[in-house]
Formats: C-alpha cells, sequence, structure tokens
C-alpha cells in the first residue's frame, strides 16, 4: 500500500491519498536552524516553524468519486487549530501541524494530483506513547533517575503526592542534571497532590492552581536525568509524565 498520514485522527488513506514525494525527512535527527535548549523562559528562543509539502494523489472510480473524496480530505484538513499530523513511514512519532495549502487537477478522470502543505509552529515531533514513571520518595532528600529517550528536551508534567501531614514546608524539585529547580511552600496532609505542569507554567494543589513558587520548572533531557526530591518527608510519591520529543 502507498504510503498516506493521518491528520486529527483519521487516516487519509480511506479516501485514497497516496504521499508520492515529501521533504519530511522524518528521519532526520539533526535540523541546523533547530536550537534544542533555550534555557531562559521569559526570554526564550522562539524555534522556527517546520513546513511539510507533499506531492500527493487521490484515486477513485472516476470523477464523482474522486470529487467525494477530495471533499472528505478538505473537511478533515480544515481546521482552525494544530492536530496530530502522522505519516506513515513513521508512524511512532507526531507533529502538531495546521493546514496551509491543498491544491492540485485532474490528471486522469479515476485520479488527482496536487500538492499538500502544513506548517508545524512547534518543529519537534513527539512520540505518540505517554510515558509515565513512578517512584517512591521514602528518603530526604530523595534522588532517582529519569532515562528519556528522544533527540531534544521535554516538558513533563510532576505529580507529587504527600503521604502524611506536611505543615508550613518548603518542598524543592530539581533536575541536577539540566541545573533547573522549582520550590513551592505550604501545607499539604495524606494524599494532597502538587501537580507541576512544565509546558504550561503552573502548579496545582488537588486541582486548584497554587503558584506560591519561586525557581525553574524542570525538563527532562534526552538520556539520563537526575531528580532529587526535598522535603517530601519519607512516605511520599513522585509521577514524572511525558513523551519523547525529537527534533
Amino acid at each position: 500500500m502507498a504510503n498516506s498520514l493521518t491528520f486529527n485522527s483519521v487516516d487519509l488513506s480511506i479516501y485514497g491519498l497516496s504521499i508520492k514525494s515529501s521533504n519530511a525527512h522524518v528521519l532526520k535527527q539533526a535540523l541546523a536552524i533547530i536550537q534544542t535548549k533555550d534555557r531562559g523562559y521569559l526570554s526564550s528562543v522562539q524555534h522556527p516553524s517546520r513546513p511539510f509539502d507533499f506531492r500527493v494523489a487521490v484515486v477513485g472510480t472516476g470523477v464523482a468519486d474522486v470529487i467525494s473524496k477530495l471533499d472528505n480530505i478538505k473537511k478533515t484538513l480544515g481546521t482552525e487549530t494544530e492536530h496530530q499530523l502522522i505519516l506513515d513511514v513513521i508512524n511512532t512519532r507526531y507533529f502538531n501541524a495546521i493546514l496551509d495549502d491543498f491544491d492540485g487537477d485532474f490528471t486522469a478522470p479515476a485520479c488527482w494530483e496536487g500538492t499538500l502543505s502544513f506548517t508545524c509552529p512547534d518543529p519537534l515531533a513527539y512520540s505518540t506513547t505517554e510515558t509515565s514513571s513512578d517512584f517512591n520518595i521514602d528518603a530526604d532528600p530523595k534522588t532517582i533517575t529519569e532515562t528519556v529517550g528522544g533527540t531534544a528536551i521535554t516538558k513533563p508534567v510532576w505529580t507529587l503526592t504527600a503521604g502524611e501531614t506536611l505543615s508550613d514546608v518548603t518542598i524543592k524539585l530539581e533536575n541536577v542534571t539540566t541545573g533547573e529547580e522549582l520550590q513551592w511552600t505550604g501545607s499539604l496532609v495524606d494524599e494532597d497532590e502538587l501537580e507541576i505542569d512544565t509546558q504550561y507554567w503552573t502548579v496545582k494543589k488537588n486541582g486548584t492552581s497554587d503558584m506560591n513558587i519561586t525557581g525553574e520548572f524542570p525538563r527532562l533531557t534526552s538520556g539520563a536525568n537526575s531528580i532529587k526530591v526535598t522535603g517530601l518527608s519519607t512516605t511520599g510519591t513522585l509521577n514524572i509524565t511525558y513523551r519523547d520529543a525529537y527534533i
């Protein structure tokens, strides 16, 4: 079967779309124009967007069938927001993409050929499988190792769960490998959760915003990360959720 793509969970091969050529180069692991480490937050480097251009064909049983297929493809692609774009040639990764252009002509009564273009404001690809790692915090401080795949820095969600009452404490979450540390001050009781979302720079206590924090939101770099938790005593837990990211 010819290569196709999936957009917004719809496999476009069901509408007869196949890719003849592209500039995707999805197996390439380095792009000179992309800077992968942007330590500053308020003044962080903005990665250049990534364009995808495909030469495609849509094949049907006749003119009417091809037109119907094109209409369904346009309905799928014509969104106002970014959606996951997955290419058949590497279906373990997705890009966040939005349609730029879809144009072409009939080359035969049952075949339409043209170009399909997307823009990915975020040029990185992400694993279609989410990683979720759990650790017992049985020492204070507690240091654990999280080994991350991919080729780029990821922005995880950290969930710290208290195992006892902790009054007026400062809890420190540090990625020793990257030198990034976040401190939260407050009180917790047994089973209270602190959710630290690195992508959106938010901290929630039991689902409610609680931004009594200082420092940097810790990210994860490709490879082994040494993670240090201080102030959660010796009966808590840590969950780290993320997707491997790829240049």
